[in-house]
């Protein structure tokens, strides 16, 4: 539905731009038609923002150490280094 929303904008726009002023064969010095871009511009941006999809957020993996039981909502285990013992121990930690 959002491609055929799109196309038909693009559509749209395209004949809206074949609609030209008519010339009178005036000469204009260094001056150039720009007149262009801020369609194309806003026209691009419509199109990506009906067209793009999100990226699903990244799964969380859950690590369990053996023997232990799965960790509250919001709490995590992790490895730190005892000084007392100079060891690592698995200790319960607030999730960020």
């Amino acid at each position: 539905m959002k491609k055929l929303l799109a196309i038909m904008i693009l559509c749209l726009a395209s004949v809206a731009q074949a609609q030209h002023r008519p010339h009178h064969h005036h000469h204009h010095h260094g001056g150039h038609n720009w007149g262009w871009v801020a369609p194309a511009l806003i026209g691009g941006a419509i199109v990506y923002g009906l067209t793009h999809t999100p990226s699903p957020p990244p799964q969380t993996v859950v690590v369990v150490p053996p023997g232990y039981p799965v960790p509250p909502q919001g709490y995590r285990y992790d490895q730190i280094l005892d000084a007392n013992c100079s060891c690592y121990r698995w200790v319960l930690v607030q999730a960020y």
